[in-house]
């Protein structure tokens, strides 16, 4: 009898086998080494474990990484848990990163990070004979990394068919100033290369998971449209009165430098008009700002202003910015009031920041310095203004408590301070105005602005990710690599509008990154990445979620059925084995 119950123990143990193993998933990842010769691929393979817990995130490597990768980890899980809908506040997830030889870290992993978490959510398997690499950012965007001819010489020392790398990243300039093809590149050493932009594309090539597209362009809420409207009205219409004021002042010769002012001033302002003529609003009203700092110092300018009356002009308007700022409204509930307030806020900062240079130019006795600064002051004050009547427009509706913010705040930085450190890790000197607005939101998230540190935070990130984004790419790859940028853009806009939240500052430099395609592809590139932080602000913030159902490996599936078989045919065997034994002593009794 004592044998029998062994068995059975045996067979149960047995049973449970597959389901202790069917939460551990795995996949090969590719990483950059530092040696004294430079830098090399370096193989390395991603676990996750997960357990009943509280939500906690936790990251092992082996040996220890260059560059801390929790946060990086922290949010490619956030964005997995988002992506599949998935309420994972009642589990733990426990990573590990093993390597043969000491890898550099940071955020390179985070896409990888993100498809293992989603493809054990989703109980998808994933082929290990592809691997990715690169970031993930808000939307599940794929971003770029260094290295990538690198680790694909790793990825052909071991078992890897497939190596997918970030859009856009598919031409490399190397040291010597020659561009190589990384799919050609790929194709000598029997590698299959495959750029891919989002979640979507790494599931697609990772397990054969197909979700369709979006195809719409992003649309603007006619709310948006009216209100964006009257604000490129009004700073556009003050463009025309500030150029005819500036005229009828004009009674004299005007000297090389107020004439190069006022060609950049009729300039603006006819890119303006053009841009409202295209009911690309926004960008209407960027140009005309842009002409009324000009007009403005040149009115200052052409009258001749005093030192008392420079002083008299700061102070009044000091005094309407603190009386404005007095009045704006300090409770909001919806991601448009959130990304008004930060903006508005920003402007009056920037506004106030002018001040106080145009006082210090004026102690030094430089008086076209003051003027400058102070005709700058008082536009961004003007625009200000106009941007506060995107305030009480409908949405829907978040708990925006001091926690909540706090923590979304911290989370932003702590991304932003990972991707500026992994950039001067390639790039030492680069970047200096980034580590000041990274240092700007530190000081928010000390004075409790929780939202203007989400909105320098977001920036600063965008600013380090739009230096990886050109790491290598030659020029005439430039336009493709903001074509791409631009339709990825444009396909968040349209999932985060169809959640009933729509990003104003995502779309407004969505919409102008594409007005300055043509003349200022750079820029254009930077408002794009910016745009794309910005459209997605929701991910910081609670979300209804489903209930997360544990991972079960497929190819457990079978010995798992067949557990369940034998664990019920033992108790049944040795339940009909007790009441017979019971029956026999009743008789024999």
């Amino acid at each position: 009898m004592i044998l029998k119950s062994k068995v059975v123990f045996l067979l149960i143990f047995l049973f449970l086998i597959p389901v202790c193993y069917a939460g551990v998933g795995h996949m090969p990842l590719l990483a950059v080494s530092q040696t004294k010769d430079g830098y090399e691929g370096s193989p390395a393979h991603l676990y996750l474990e997960i357990k009943p817990g509280t939500g906690r995130v936790f990251i092992e490597t082996y040996p220890l990484t260059k560059l801390d990768t929790q946060i990086s980890t922290r949010f490619a899980r956030e964005i997995a848990c988002k992506y599949v809908n998935a309420d994972c506040d009642n589990y733990d997830f426990f990573y590990t990163i093993r390597a043969e030889s000491s890898i550099i870290g940071g955020p390179s992993a985070g896409s990888a990070i993100s498809a293992l978490t989603i493809a054990m959510l989703d109980n998808l398997n994933i082929d290990e004979h592809i691997t990715i690499t690169g970031t993930i950012n808000s939307g599940g965007i794929v971003g770029p990394v260094g290295g990538l001819k690198e680790k694909i010489d790793a990825a052909s020392e071991i078992e890897i068919k497939k190596v997918l790398i970030p859009a856009g990243t598919r031409f490399s300039k190397e040291k010597n100033n020659k561009t190589i093809d990384l799919v050609e590149y790929g194709n000598e050493k029997n590698i299959i290369v495959v750029e891919v932009s989002d979640i979507d594309d790494i599931l697609y090539e990772l397990t054969g998971k197909i979700k369709e597209k979006v195809n719409e362009s992003p649309e603007t809420s006619h709310e948006y449209s009216n209100i964006m409207k009257i604000l490129g009205e009004r700073l556009c219409n003050k463009s025309h009165e500030l150029k005819k004021e500036f005229e009828n002042l004009k009674k004299r010769e005007l000297d090389e430098n107020l004439i190069k002012i006022e060609e950049s001033a009729n300039n603006l302002t006819k890119k303006g008009e053009s841009a409202f003529n295209e009911n690309t609003f926004y960008s209407a009203a960027s140009f005309c700002f842009g002409a009324n700092t000009k007009y403005k110092q040149l009115i200052f300018l052409i009258q001749d202003m005093k030192k008392k009356d420079v002083a008299d002009e700061i102070k009044l308007v000091r005094e309407e910015i603190k009386d404005f700022d007095s009045r704006l409204p300090f409770k909001y509930e919806t991601i448009t009031d959130l990304q008004t307030y930060a903006i508005v806020k920003e402007r009056l900062i920037e506004a106030e920041y002018y001040l106080e240079l145009s006082e210090e130019h004026l102690g030094k006795g430089e008086m076209n310095k003051s003027i400058g600064s102070l005709a700058y002051a008082i536009e961004r004050f003007y625009s200000a203004k106009a941007w506060s009547e995107f305030f009480s427009n409908e949405g829907k509706k978040f708990d925006f408590n001091k926690e909540v913010l706090r923590s979304s705040c911290m989370t932003k930085i702590f991304e932003a301070e990972e991707r500026y450190q992994y950039v001067i890790l390639f790039f030492p000197n680069v970047l200096a105005d980034t580590k000041k607005e990274i240092d700007l939101a530190y000081s928010d998230m000390e004075n409790e602005d929780y939202d203007l540190c989400l909105f320098k935070a977001s920036k600063a990130k965008a600013e380090s990710d739009i230096i990886l984004s050109t790491l290598g790419v030659e020029e005439e790859h430039v336009d493709d690599l903001l074509d791409k940028k631009l339709e990825i853009v444009g396909r968040n806009i349209v999932e985060t509008t169809k959640k009933g939240l729509f990003p104003i500052i995502g779309y407004s430099y969505y919409e102008y990154a594409k007005s300055l395609k043509d003349d200022d592809k750079y820029s254009a590139l930077l408002y794009a990445e910016y745009a794309l932080e910005l459209s997605n602000l929701d991910i910081y913030f609670d979300n209804n979620k489903k209930t997360f159902i544990p991972y079960i490996d497929k190819r457990f599936f079978s010995a798992l059925v067949l557990g369940i078989f034998i664990g019920l045919l033992s108790g049944l065997l040795l339940f009909r084995r007790k009441r017979e034994q019971g029956l026999f002593i009743k008789i024999n009794r």
